[in-house]
């Protein structure tokens, strides 16, 4: 693969737009040039509507314009839920055939005409014992690709590379804790994303379709409280059982309940289909991984090492920005990934 050039890495979120800019990403430690965040107007991401595509693009501006970055050149990721991930095993064939292999296996699997999407393979390695090569498939609609490739464009910027926020996640939680067994989850506004590295490769993902607005949507049911003073309520005391009698920690816990069956259910299928253990360390990441007790709550209820990820750990940054980044270091991850690739 060719050398990507400097670039700016670009992550569209449900409530958020966010953008890094690193330089000498190839060294040990590089160093953040730039960074910013924009609001993302309701219901625009993957919107087929031209109105609410021009919206986005307003916000992308408006981001570079605030963040004052000038390098115009940008790797995205798709939203998780757009993308269809699946880990694969070959035996019997040789490493030439692999190609032929994934494209009769991805008309199998992905529930789409395959002339419909863009798809890719990842080579992940040979399994001496078992005999066969290990492989991801990723693919996307080629209209969710298109979506955000023109607004991207009409944004005055040049799109050099696409790829999915799990992979994206997965280099940046790497280079920042040289762990190659990890559980990442991802804490989003209308999903939560659950994804799975071996040996330094990503070899699982899906996206769970509950997030921490329906978290902040427990307390509104709850207490009958606005949708803004519900947020801060959740953000403030979360799944902590120390204040307000753990009041609110018992309203948000039917939510979580979801979402850990649903991340169980996953283990148990990655268990099943790969042959390997689940990790013993888990890092919580997104907007919602900064929610008070998450980390306990996430340890007692898995029983493993859960803790926030920090995507900034092996990068300079300047002290004018630490302050800036001090309450949103898990929410940078994905475009501090896409900020980190290289080819």
């Amino acid at each position: 693969m060719s050398q990507l050039p400097d670039h700016v890495g670009l992550d569209f979120g449900s409530h958020s737009v966010k953008a890094v800019q690193l330089e000498d990403i190839s060294s040990n430690k590089p160093t953040l040039v730039n960074f910013g965040s924009q609001v993302t107007p309701q219901g625009v991401i993957n919107s087929e509507d031209a109105s609410h595509q021009q919206k986005l693009t307003d916000s992308l501006k408006a981001l570079f314009d605030s963040a004052k970055i000038k390098e115009k050149r940008v790797v995205m990721a798709l939203p998780e839920f757009s993308v269809f991930t699946r880990f694969t095993e070959y035996s019997g064939i040789k490493e030439d055939e692999i190609k032929n292999a994934v494209f009769y296996e991805a008309k199998r699997l992905i529930p789409l005409p395959i002339e419909e999407v863009q798809m890719s393979y990842l080579p992940i390695g040979y399994d001496d014992k078992r005999s066969v090569y290990k492989v991801l498939i990723v693919a996307a609609p080629r209209k969710i690709i298109d979506i955000y490739t023109s607004v991207v464009d009409k944004a005055g910027l040049e799109p050099v590379a696409i790829e999915t926020e799990s992979i994206a996640m997965g280099r940046a939680m790497y280079r920042s804790t040289g762990i190659k067994e990890i559980l990442m989850l991802d804490f989003g506004a209308q999903s939560t994303d659950m994804s799975i590295m071996n040996n330094g490769f990503l070899v699982f993902a899906q996206s769970i379709s509950i997030g921490s607005d329906a978290l902040t949507q427990a307390i509104v049911n709850k207490f009958g409280f606005e949708y803004n003073q519900a947020e801060e309520y959740k953000r403030n005391y979360g799944l902590a059982e120390d204040v307000l009698e753990g009041k609110v920690a018992q309203a948000l816990k039917p939510v979580m309940d979801s979402i850990l069956v649903e991340i169980q259910r996953g283990m148990e299928f990655y268990k099943s289909r790969t042959l390997l253990p689940v990790p013993q360390e888990c890092l919580l990441n997104g907007d919602g991984a900064m929610l008070p007790g998450l980390e306990k709550y996430m340890t007692d209820q898995l029983n493993i090492n859960s803790k926030v990820g920090d995507p900034w750990t092996n990068i300079k940054v300047d002290a004018k920005y630490e302050s800036a980044l001090a309450k949103s270091k898990p929410s940078f991850s994905v475009a501090v990934g896409l900020a980190l690739k290289t080819e």
